[in-house]
């Protein structure tokens, strides 16, 4: 029986050795791994609805972003969760401002200025040119459409003279251009991680005293990136059909009706604009990738056409003839140009 006993515990150290040195090699090799499973960032915190998260209020810190060549930016956000300038962080409230006419920026990263000071973001620049308009930039780095028509029914809607909304987003294209037919109308950013790595079951277990495992982490960023590279340069295994396209185009027009009729009788004029992407990327993305943001566009452009109060704004054109000079990534972000 001793003997038994000292096997197993023989055993046991050995499995708990094992586990703690994969751990700390994971930790430090997870130092240098900046594959980006989604994760709630500083400056933005979960809520219980369709919005999924949003930002904090009364924000401000430096956001080093590890995937665009590691440039360092500032985020500051007000009361009201909008992000703004350093040099107008003491401002009045908006709702103190309530007479005045209102241009609202809602949306993704890119309407959001990701990876550039508030300064040198669209809306500032916007402000800059429209001093008789108070410009509130109410975009969301990865937000879906759907998030942002369920961001204005909670946070913006009740704010008056609100005479423009200008709306950009690319999700939920870049998803369904990667999953095809497997694309789900409640696939997000958010979760978009956790579908991809689905089919290896691998759970996100949290030990009670200790956290996430850096191993388990290490080894779902590793499967994550191979999944995902062979879903970029189109092994899918299941691509776009018809029915798949009809099943994106009605999403889309189901959350854009949503947001008109959210805001048709507040005297509101609607803004979509194309989703802009450079055209020195071109070759990390799929056929199907291209295709899926060109849906997008389209869906956009031909509900503009119905309403009179809703306009298309297209510059994707204009954007590129200097690409590498308009965007600071392979993304879609852009430059203060």
């Amino acid at each position: 029986m001793k003997k038994v006993t000292s096997i197993f515990l023989k055993i046991l150290s050995m499995l708990v050795i094992t586990i703690l040195l994969a751990e700390i090699v994971a930790f430090f090799l997870l130092k240098f791994d900046q594959t980006e499973l989604f994760s709630i960032r500083n400056y933005i915190e979960k809520t219980n609805d369709n919005r999924i998260f949003t930002l904090k209020k009364n924000y401000e810190d430096d956001e080093l972003d590890h995937t665009y060549e590691g440039r360092t930016f500032s985020i500051v956000t007000s009361s009201e969760r909008l992000r703004i300038s350093k040099k107008n962080k003491n401002s009045l409230s908006i709702k103190n401002e309530g007479n005045k006419s209102k241009f609202l920026f809602i949306g993704d990263s890119i309407p959001f200025g990701y990876g550039v000071d508030a300064e040198e973001s669209l809306p500032f620049y916007f402000q800059n040119y429209n001093k008789n308009l108070i410009v509130l930039n109410g975009a969301i780095p990865s937000y879906s459409i759907s998030q942002s028509v369920e961001r204005y029914n909670k946070e913006f809607k009740d704010i008056k003279n609100i005479k423009y909304i200008y709306l950009q987003l690319l999700s939920p294209a870049p998803e369904y251009g990667m999953l095809g037919v497997d694309w789900e109308s409640g696939d997000t950013w958010f979760n978009f991680s956790d579908k991809v790595l689905k089919p290896y079951h691998l759970v996100n277990i949290s030990i009670p005293y200790y956290g996430e495992s850096f191993f388990l982490d290490f080894l779902r960023k590793k499967i994550y990136r191979q999944a995902l590279k062979k879903k970029k340069t189109g092994n899918l295994q299941q691509k776009q059909n018809k029915q798949s396209d009809i099943k994106f185009v009605n999403y889309l027009n189901l959350n854009l009706n949503n947001f008109y009729n959210l805001t048709k009788n507040n005297d509101t004029i609607l803004i979509l604009s194309s989703a802009n992407i450079p055209r020195f990327s071109a070759k990390t993305r799929t056929a199907e990738y291209e295709r899926a943001i060109k849906l997008l566009n389209k869906t956009f452009s031909d509900f503009s056409l119905k309403k009179n109060d809703v306009f298309y704004f297209d510059v994707s054109n204009e954007l590129n003839i200097n690409s590498k000079e308009m965007f600071i990534d392979y993304c879609c972000h852009l430059s203060a140009k």
